[in-house]
């Protein structure tokens, strides 16, 4: 599973799943009572943001991809009764090392 941060746990309840055989990390957050108005999505390569601007309140969650992985442009989110569901695709890092001959 991959590591996670967030501003309050009790706030927003995450659960993650990566299937690596599918090369997808399904995140579902609880976000209620938030509306759809309230919530923000950002996706990186080495991160996923949901930020949650209540009137008096603000919450965040970072999720970052499993280890040695990075997202990838698949992606969708859906909102539906105060539980957002996002699915991202994800990749292996390449061994990027650089091997010199002579």
């Amino acid at each position: 599973m991959a590591p996670s941060t967030v501003t309050d746990r009790q706030r927003l309840p995450t659960r993650l799943v990566h299937d690596s055989s599918a090369n997808r990390l399904a995140v579902v957050v609880d976000v209620l009572p938030a509306t759809v108005d309230d919530l923000t999505v950002t996706v990186g390569s080495t991160q996923l943001r949901v930020t949650c601007e209540l009137p008096d309140e603000y919450y965040e969650r970072t999720i970052v991809p499993p280890r040695r992985h990075r997202f990838t442009d698949e992606r969708k989110a859906i909102y539906n009764n105060g539980v957002l569901s996002v699915s991202i695709g994800t990749v292996r890092w390449r061994d990027q090392r650089v091997t010199l001959t002579r």
